[in-house]
């Protein structure tokens, strides 16, 4: 599965013919791999009914409502995999879906309590997730809103508190918020006038786990139309293709002789231009220098420090032999302080790919400066574009 698909929406009871209707509209066009409908106010017939009236090809979880409030209803496609429902509550569904890429994630379907006091025991049940080490995802309508600047009209104080309660929970459970391309709000109450409200409570989340098992995501808010909520959909990208990469000169480079010996002969080099174009030449040169010798005789560094822990292995294997002897152990303490250094220069390269040189002491927490720089790459991605003629462009080929 190459491109996944997510469509959540609070569709403020799903018994209406207009709502059927636009579900399945919103199915044609769209073509999604998973739908997450929220407040359906739909009991335990009402759900099983409404699943029904979908072909074959879309199986379903729903957790029915309790009276005319909450619901929620989750259909899949097959080719997303198998789906298992894992925990069910009031205002969160669980499923646990086993597809190629990522192998095994979570999606948690949300439809949060307006009171706050079940909003704090919605983030204290969640917060369970979170110590799970796999890709989790959470949608749908979280009764909350993160700053200011997501509401309009009305006063801050009606939100304020339960935005501390929200920002808590995706701090302490490192979490990101995917941001969308649309309408800055997903919520209007219709009224009129002064007395008309805007806010963006429907939104997606996901963990680190997640956004490094995509090479493309993008959030979009959908028209609103008749309701009062604007359906989002969720698109994510792994791709295939060849990506064309940018040089960039890392600093562990500088460990080795060679480096300095191509860069010295790129600017030792004689040439007849004027000064301004013999420094474009030069630095031309020296890339084209740097580049033939990573590829030809620098050894990446994940590479190179499996195969020198491979041979700490062999070394120490020998130590409770006869064959032990002084050489080895002088061979041994040479591969320790190679690893060492290995370890150092790629500590150095990570670090510099997330943007945190100043970090000088401490352990090497390479898989931590790794996750950074990843989602350094999603923020710096151009996802979409709007050309002159008002057209919004997603597929990367048109973007370029």
């Amino acid at each position: 599965m190459s491109t996944l698909k997510i469509i959540s929406w609070n569709c403020r009871g799903s018994a209406n013919s207009r709502t059927m209707s636009r579900i399945k509209a919103l199915m044609r066009s769209h073509q999604p791999n998973l739908i997450c409908l929220v407040e359906t106010r739909s009991d335990h017939n009402r759900a099983i009914n409404f699943c029904s009236k979908f072909t074959r090809s879309w199986h379903w979880a729903a957790i029915p409502a309790q009276g005319f409030s909450g619901g929620i209803v989750t259909l899949w496609k097959q080719r997303v995999g198998m789906v298992t429902p894992i925990a069910t509550s009031r205002f969160a569904l669980h499923l646990i879906i086993s597809s190629e890429n990522p192998s095994q994630w979570i999606l948690t379907v949300i439809y949060n309590a307006q009171n706050i006091q079940f909003q704090k025991g919605l983030w204290m049940e969640l917060e369970i997730f979170s110590s799970f080490d796999l890709p989790w995802i959470l949608v749908g309508d979280f009764n909350a809103i993160l700053t200011c600047e997501e509401h309009r009209g009305g006063r801050f104080d009606n939100y304020s508190h339960k935005s501390k309660l929200f920002n808590k929970f995706i701090n302490n459970n490192r979490l990101f918020d995917l941001g969308y391309i649309g309408s800055p709000f997903t919520w209007c109450n219709n009224q009129i006038g002064l007395a008309r409200r805007w806010a963006r409570p429907d939104r997606v989340l996901a963990n680190n786990e997640w956004v490094s098992k995509f090479e493309s995501y993008f959030n979009k808010h959908l028209p609103r139309t008749a309701p009062d909520h604007s359906p989002l959909l969720l698109t994510a990208t792994s791709l295939s293709q060849q990506k064309h990469r940018v040089f960039r000169f890392d600093n562990y480079w500088f460990d080795y002789n060679a480096c300095h010996v191509n860069v010295s002969k790129a600017w030792n080099s004689r040439t007849t231009a004027n000064p301004m174009q013999a420094i474009t030449h030069f630095i031309a040169k020296t890339k084209s220098n740097l580049c033939k010798w990573k590829s030809k005789d620098l050894t990446p560094l994940d590479e190179h420090i499996k195969k020198v822990e491979e041979e700490i292995l062999q070394h120490e294997a020998l130590e409770s032999t006869l064959d032990y002897s002084d050489l080895i152990s002088i061979a041994l303490r040479g591969l320790y302080n190679k690893h060492n250094a290995l370890l150092r220069q790629n500590t150095l390269r990570l670090a510099q790919r997330a943007k945190l040189l100043w970090i000088k002491h401490g352990d090497y927490n390479s898989h931590f400066f790794h996750r950074h720089a990843k989602i350094r790459a999603h923020r710096n991605k151009v996802y979409a574009l709007l050309t002159e003629q008002g057209d919004l462009l997603y597929d990367q080929v048109s973007i370029s």
